[in-house]
């Protein structure tokens, strides 16, 4: 009874696996593209458009913390300057926490001014990633660029 319930159990999922790939196709005739080479060539296309990424900008809660490889700015709310992705509530609902990768921050001009109160725009990867705790954390990898935005 155990082998004929196992054995159905592994019948049924090779009917499931190749009923879910049977519709993905790989191959194109001359001169034509896949829908998939489509996808990558515009989200590559919208990645180096800057029009297209987050953009927010907000007033840092406290001095950054440093670290080994990592810059922490928190924020207790921020304004869209850009928001293709309407992600703007859930970053603003509860402050957010960006993790800055240490050499996205060495590349940023007066790193000295980033001090408490200091007025921050930073631009987000299309799509970014972030962990839904409170506050949102933004992981280094979603961050493209961080300036100071006050004189």
């Amino acid at each position: 009874m155990k082998k004929m319930v196992i054995g159905s159990m592994l019948l049924s999922s090779v009917f499931v696996i190749s009923g879910c790939s049977s519709g993905l196709s790989t191959s194109a005739s001359e001169g034509q593209t896949t829908k998939r080479t489509v996808e990558i060539s515009t989200s590559t296309t919208n990645e180096i458009n800057y029009e297209s990424n987050p953009i927010f900008e907000g007033r840092l809660i406290s001095d950054p913390v440093i670290d080994k490889n990592a810059v922490i700015l928190s924020f207790e709310s921020v304004d869209a300057v850009n928001d293709p992705e309407s992600i703007h509530d859930v970053l603003d609902s509860n402050g957010v926490v960006l993790n800055v990768d240490k050499t996205i921050f060495d590349k940023t001009k007066h790193k000295e001014k980033f001090k408490q109160g200091a007025l921050v725009e930073f631009t987000l990867t299309k799509t970014p990633a972030l962990t839904y705790s409170i506050p949102p954390q933004v992981p280094g990898a979603s961050i493209k660029s961080v300036q100071i935005k006050d004189n």
